[in-house]
């Protein structure tokens, strides 16, 4: 062997080496964990195999916050509007700076809710109404998520009026809302799923009983389920037309609603990709409690243990992710700051052990660090 046949040996070997030391490092990084190179875009695709949320070959643990609004919102701004209100405009410094400080904390996905007026619906009502400021800032938004190694899940038709889940009120919501929305972002890998509807199963807007659509003791309950479920299968099928590579699934406020009510059979668990719902202990009153429930009522972590359970236990053995987990705290709540952190690890430990793929937090705390803190970070 001629020196420089050596000396090119020893430099291959070494590279080898380094490739070989790197790989291992790759695959020691925690599931989901993509904040080691935020800026690689576009990110890998999220999908499923195998029961389970993949992105880049790699297990994908959904750490997320449903994100309402920027956390210098002024007073009076309680939700994101996307500088359809004057009075809340649109800050895009801040919003980075909300995601610079998630990144930090190890949160990898943000949901968030599309108004059905400010995307799409006003145009019944507002003349010279267009869609397309609210459509540029939404995908600003997506991008400054994306570019720190966060996923977004949007949350079509939020606010949707609850007596328009009719034939004629799908063609407008799918006519106004869903096509450019869901057309402006198709293709984008960084979008982690379309989420189809928020809380579909709560129908007390159209009557108190019906808060749950399981209602088997009053008849408009069921019928308010079979509408609504028709237009959820409906929706499915157009969003996938849309935007065919890209997931779905429903944010129920209650894991059960995926197969009930019994009387009324339903699609919707062989159809969405993965499966999505709520879970708030015991308060506030309107938020979904499960353990002042009926099917429910053992609290934290029983309720949640049986939620998710049930949901794997389905045929179609899908991922389930809880979309939203949340406890008030501070004065006029029973959790202090050491109880929320308790409670939000026990939520996420219960999430691990009974194998769903992710939580994301409900924002009852002001700041991404009083919401967060070390629940991603820590061993």
């Amino acid at each position: 062997m001629t020196h420089r046949t050596a000396q090119l040996t020893r430099r291959l070997i070494f590279i080898a080496l380094v490739a070989a030391l790197l790989l291992v490092a790759l695959r020691a990084a925690a599931p989901g964990d993509v904040r080691a190179n935020p800026s690689r875009l576009p990110l890998p695709r999220v999908s499923v195999e195998g029961g389970r949320l993949v992105a880049g070959g790699a297990p994908f643990e959904v750490r997320g916050v449903n994100y309402t609004h920027a956390t210098t919102t002024p007073a009076g701004c309680p939700e994101l509007h996307f500088g359809a209100d004057s009075r809340c405009r649109w800050d895009q410094a801040a919003i980075d700076a909300d995601f610079e400080r998630m990144r930090a904390l190890g949160v990898n996905t943000v949901r968030v809710f599309l108004n059905y007026y400010v995307f799409g619906g006003a145009r019944a009502d507002t003349p010279g109404y267009r869609i397309t400021p609210a459509l540029d800032h939404l995908e600003a938004l997506v991008a400054s998520a994306n570019r720190r190694g966060i996923y977004v899940i949007p949350v079509l038709l939020a606010k949707y009026p609850q007596d328009q889940f009719t034939p004629e009120g799908f063609e407008r919501a799918l006519d106004w809302h869903v096509r450019p929305v869901a057309g402006r972002l198709a293709g984008n890998s960084g979008i982690l799923a379309w989420d189809l509807f928020n809380e579909p199963d709560i129908g007390s807007p159209i009557d108190q009983r019906c808060w749950d659509w399981d209602n088997g003791d009053f008849p408009l309950c069921l019928e308010l389920a079979e509408a609504r479920i028709a237009f959820l299968t409906r929706l499915h099928y157009e969003v996938k037309w849309i935007d065919p590579d890209q997931m779905t699934t429903i944010g129920m406020a209650f894991a059960k609603s995926y197969f009930r009510p019994a009387a009324v059979p339903s699609p919707l668990a062989g159809l969405v990709d993965f499966y999505s719902f709520h879970y708030y202990d015991d308060a506030p009153y309107d938020s979904g409690r499960y353990s002042a429930h009926w099917y429910y009522g053992e609290g934290l972590p029983g309720d949640l243990q049986r939620g998710i359970a049930e949901l794997r236990a389905l045929r179609w053995g899908k991922p389930v992710v809880v979309s939203e987990l949340g406890f008030p705290s501070g004065e006029g709540h029973r959790r202090d700051t050491a109880e929320l952190r308790r409670d939000l690890r026990i939520g996420l430990q219960t999430s691990r052990e009974t194998g769903a793929t992710g939580v994301i937090l409900w924002p009852f705390q002001p700041t991404p660090e009083e919401l967060v803190g070390d629940l991603f970070t820590a061993p």
